[in-house]
């Protein structure tokens, strides 16, 4: 019996069919209502990976197997069900923004294409998952492979960024709820992946992977509007920049950076520009670091200083936040599941002032922070293990958290994969291989 080895970015998981067979006829009819996420998502599963399959299906040559009518002439029809899959039926927790003021926490899932909203005191030592009071998911959301997510208090307003897919800015409200389109979006530059919001200025700094930049809206801007300024450049020093904060109180952007970069050649108004081939330089892989620049910078222009070198112990550095009453920045280090906090105005090869890192804290590939001055608590997401871990602000070391928000029970595996859209299967080594 053949067997065929498919990978669904749109719903992260793997899954493995047998040729020449064709399944019964899919029930039509649409899901029921359903409050509880776990139902919803699990619906959700199904319904997504069901189109692509059947046209998947449609493509392989008989073998055998029972064919439909359909074009192509001799195709296998019908939703065939895989033999197993592997995906990951629960949430992530990846960006994550507080609201001190109405007592939320939002996160950004990537895994299942949602946003998460939970109260602020949420968690604690059960091995059960809690269940958001509020969450916004389906195909009306324009939700994708979402990374850093933002929180306007006054507003009422959250923010967050289609990172590797939809290369959207989408805004809702704090009354959204459900399958619901945006109240606004924003067309951005391929892979952008974090969000800050300056409310003094009323701008909005975004961060984008692919063309090593910094780029500057408006906070209402709508549709394609364009920037109205961008960082980017060989002088700047941005490589691969992920977290971004808008430090209005010192007119400064801190950008957390993985160290790696490359030129890629322009094919739309967003990309670097080359006016000579000869222009194009090769990629190169740079130690990551912590960049500031001012507020009003525009172009390539460089960094004011940078956190960068072995003692600073940054490995893959995600979110990042500031404590404008201590003047510090912590900083999501994904490379070794931890947490670094460093002094704002730290530069060169600085230690961080504390680390908490260690099999007592739960942190496991860390994606974002987030920094409560109000209640003295440091927040973590933690995209390994569908946890966020709640810490004392100042805590330090290989301590346990207060407490631990939950969106899977207890010891659940999670995957990894993050928009994994191809698949091979090596038999030398009976492994199936997914690039991420």
């Amino acid at each position: 019996m053949r067997r065929i080895l498919i990978s669904t970015a749109a719903a992260t998981c793997i899954l493995l069919f047998a040729g020449g067979e064709r399944s019964p006829q899919a029930n039509t009819d649409g899901p029921s209502e359903m409050t509880a996420l776990d139902d919803l998502l699990a619906e959700d599963c199904i319904d997504e990976v069901a189109t692509g399959i059947a046209q998947a299906a449609r493509r392989l040559p008989q073998e055998g197997g029972v064919t439909s009518d359909e074009w192509p002439p001799n195709a296998i029809g019908g939703v065939i069900p895989p033999i197993r899959s592997v995906s990951d039926p629960f949430p992530t927790f990846d960006g994550i923004a507080l609201d001190t003021v109405n007592d939320k926490v939002i996160f950004s899932d990537e895994n299942r294409h949602s946003l998460l909203v939970y109260d602020r005191t949420a968690g604690g030592a059960s091995n059960d998952p809690a269940e958001p009071v509020q969450y916004v998911f389906g195909p009306k959301t324009k939700l994708g492979f979402i990374a850093g997510v933002e929180v306007d208090p006054v507003r009422k307003e959250f923010y967050t960024v289609n990172n590797d897919s939809g290369d959207l800015l989408t805004v809702f409200s704090y009354g959204d709820h459900g399958n619901v389109q945006p109240r606004r979006s924003l067309t951005l530059p391929h892979q952008s992946w974090d969000v800050s919001l300056a409310p003094k200025r009323d701008e909005m700094a975004i961060t984008v992977q692919q063309s090593n930049a910094i780029s500057f809206y408006k906070r209402g801007a709508t549709g394609t509007a364009a920037p109205i300024r961008t960082i980017r450049g060989l002088a700047t020093e941005l490589e691969d920049p992920h977290g971004v904060y808008f430090d209005e109180a010192h007119n400064e952007i801190i950008t957390a950076n993985h160290g790696n970069w490359t030129q890629i050649r322009p094919y739309s108004p967003y990309d670097p520009q080359t006016t000579d081939v000869g222009e194009y330089k090769s990629g190169a892989f740079h130690p990551s670091a912590i960049t500031f620049h001012a507020a009003d910078a525009n172009g390539d222009v460089p960094p004011l200083r940078t956190i960068e070198g072995d003692l600073t112990g940054l490995n893959w550095p995600m979110g990042i936040d500031v404590d404008q009453t201590r003047d510090e920045i912590a900083v999501a280090n994904y490379g070794d599941s931890s947490v670094r906090v460093f002094r704002r105005g730290d530069r060169g090869n600085a230690q961080a002032v504390r680390v908490i890192r260690g099999a007592l804290t739960q942190i496991v590939g860390p994606v974002s922070v987030a920094i409560d001055t109000k209640n003295d608590e440091l927040w973590v997401a933690n995209y390994g293990d569908h946890t966020a871990s709640v810490f004392p602000r100042t805590a330090s070391g290989n301590v346990r958290p207060k407490r631990v928000l939950r969106n899977a029970p207890k010891d659940t595996p999670t995957c990894g994969f993050t928009n994994a859209s191809a698949a091979a299967y090596d038999t030398k080594r009976d492994a199936i291989l997914v690039p991420n």
